[in-house]
């Protein structure tokens, strides 16, 4: 113990290390497990950094890993003859064992399993914000505490695991960096410092990326088992985990985009609601945004002669492949509209979509629904309060903790618009997905909050990007100048957030961004009301967006939202335009390339120049 606390000062005092470092991604999520946006970014950010230099442990999850594909691969051997040990907490012991799968390009992935643990039938996370709403029978185990009994376990059990595999030769450098990913993982730099790994290990540093801003309180009123995990690892159960992890981390925390890192110490909803508990060991430890790269392979979305045409202020050929992939999408979508209705397996809401006149743009809104971040109650109050005929809408979102009930709201809106909305609440087939990305205008995110989002994934399907003024969002998305001349559009504040980030001189326009102006009283109410989510504590339920109605904030988000979707179908007409969007679109994603991402990471994280 006392030569793990000695490693662990020793690393604090020098972060500069030799090529003989070892990255350990600690994450609750990998590309054989992944839920959201985490999973994207351990799939591809330990590939760039180099299958050499590091690996990652994380729980088997094992309804979640199809571990008899692995088996069948031949990527999956457990090593539970060599590894398996038990974590004593209280005098009972838990066993673990270790399983390896070995990706053929090299990437070495630690599974722990345990007996009770990690057994999530889909989604592991309780939700973050309010963990007293029963979601399923999983999360609602012990009071909802069960994914804090799994992440403190893991978190008990990664030094051991870390010790045996020293021991065994399988982690041959002599410095690690154990690279923490959120809350779920972060007590383990405090658990590393109890057990000794190995004389060739020489020393362990600590660091944290955080792709969200939640944190785990601590408090006697956890469930027995968790407080129990958390007084064996030293946690005090008064405080949050990253309140107490954070101090102990030999580099400053990292979050995935420079303006969420602003945002995390600036912005109303996290001093105010989300993490005000945080900001002073923000300010003692740092915080540093790194920018996530791009989610997918840098291929242009139209063929190559449309590509040098386009580039020349040629863009006749590119609005005609982008034309076909429209007429494609309408034939793509009705034929499946009419396969899930005939099959009666899949729930879809909404007629066949009117996809004949080339000037109505098509809207295109996809995720998991999340009511406190994703703001598709705001999308439909938007579409509400447009034209009819105006614009086409479709919606591909998987239902959330709500479940399709908290979804009603989507489902009125296709049944008030036939022709218009179409609603497809489940994970669609890759065909009719690669079909709704060609073929639609523009990809709409109206996050509430967004720390990087995805609207490269807009670009690198050919479609100008509409989001609100928020996180990376703004980063990734560079305004058309009428945003800046419309202040229903974006509000005064919104425009001093693009002008520090996109030079007026230098702007090329990929899309809109809207953001609504309020007080700071009003926003903070604002925020307090749509983060309780009151109208699901009612019986029978709520209608999300009719319930929200009163709120200010809600208001003010829908009116700037319904302006940007107004000036979208606008800037459609000039198709002409429109195609420097989408090229435009291309060219940002050079902004966003993950070897810029290792190089920060390098750099700020692990000391290695």
């Amino acid at each position: 113990m006392k030569q793990a606390a000695s490693s662990a000062r020793k690393s604090r005092s020098h972060l500069r290390w030799p090529g003989d470092t070892h990255v350990i991604f600690l994450t609750m999520e990998t590309e054989y497990f992944a839920f959201g946006g985490l999973g994207a970014v351990m799939k591809l950010l330990p590939r760039e950094l180099g299958t050499a230099r590091c690996s990652l442990m994380t729980p088997l999850f094992r309804n979640l890993v199809d571990l008899k594909q692995l088996l069948r691969a031949g990527t999956l051997a457990s090593l539970a003859e060599k590894l398996a040990f038990h974590v004593l907490i209280r005098g009972q012991a838990y066993p673990v064992q270790v399983w390896e799968a070995i990706h053929p390009d090299g990437l070495r992935t630690w599974f722990l399993s345990s007996d009770d643990f990690f057994t999530a039938p889909e989604n592991p996370y309780v939700n973050p914000c309010n963990p007293r709403i029963p979601l399923d029978p999983y999360r609602n185990q012990i009071n909802g505490e069960k994914l804090t009994e799994d992440a403190l376990l893991f978190c008990a059990a990664v030094p051991i695991a870390l010790a045996e595999l020293a021991r065994a030769g399988w982690i041959g450098a002599t410095r690690l960096v154990l690279h923490m990913q959120d809350w779920e993982t972060a007590a383990v730099a405090q658990s590393i410092r109890r057990i000794p790994l190995s004389p060739a290990v020489a020393s362990v540093a600590c660091a944290l990326t955080i792709h969200n801003p939640y944190d785990k309180p601590l408090h006697p009123g956890n469930s027995p088992r968790a407080c129990d995990f958390a007084e064996h690892l030293g946690l005090s159960l008064s405080r949050s985990i990253l309140e107490q992890m954070i101090p102990l981390l030999d580099a400053p925390v990292s979050t995935v985009s420079r303006h969420f890192a602003h945002e995390l110490r600036n912005e109303v909803l996290y001093t105010q609601i989300f993490c005000p508990h945080l900001q002073r060991v923000f300010k003692r430890r740092g915080l540093i945004g790194i920018d996530n790269g791009i989610f997918g392979p840098l291929d242009f979305p139209f063929s190559e002669k449309a590509r040098q045409q386009a580039v020349k202020g040629k863009v006749d050929l590119l609005q005609q492949e982008k034309w076909a992939g429209r007429q494609t999408l309408g034939t793509v979508l009705t034929g499946y509209q009419h396969q899930v209705r005939k099959e009666g397996v899949k729930v879809q809401w909404g007629e066949p979509l009117d996809l004949e006149d080339p000037n109505i743009p098509v809207f295109f809104m996809l995720g998991r629904d999340d009511p406190r971040q994703k703001g598709f109650d705001v999308l439909v109050e938007a579409i509400r309060a447009m034209p009819r005929g105006a614009g086409r809408y479709v919606f591909a979102v998987m239902p959330g903790d709500e479940g399709f009930l908290g979804l009603d709201f989507l489902k009125r809106l296709a049944a008030d618009r036939p022709g218009e909305v179409c609603v497809l609440p489940h994970r669609v087939p890759k065909p009719v997905f690669l079909a709704l990305q060609r073929g639609s205008s523009f990809l709409v995110m109206a996050s509430m909050y967004e720390p990087f989002g995805a609207a490269s994934e807009g670009y690198l399907a050919g479609m100008p990007v509409v989001a609100r003024a928020v996180g990376g969002l703004i980063q990734q998305v560079a305004p058309h100048p009428e945003c800046l001349n419309r202040e229903e559009v974006l509000s005064l504040y919104g425009r001093q957030l693009v002008r520090k980030i996109h030079p007026a001189r230098a702007l090329r326009p990929t899309g809109i961004l809207f953001r609504e102006q309020v007080s700071f009283a009003e926003e903070t109410d604002g925020w307090r009301d749509l983060i309780d989510c009151d109208y699901w504590a009612t019986n029978p339920k709520s209608d999300r967006a009719e319930a929200r109605r009163d709120i200010l904030l809600f208001r003010r988000m829908t009116e700037s939202a319904t302006a940007a979707l107004g000036l979208a179908a606008d800037l459609y007409q000039d198709q002409d335009q429109y195609a420097q969007m989408i090229l435009n679109g291309w060219h940002m994603l050079d902004q966003f390339e993950w070897k810029r991402s290792v190089s920060d990471y390098r750099k700020h994280l692990y000391g290695i120049r």
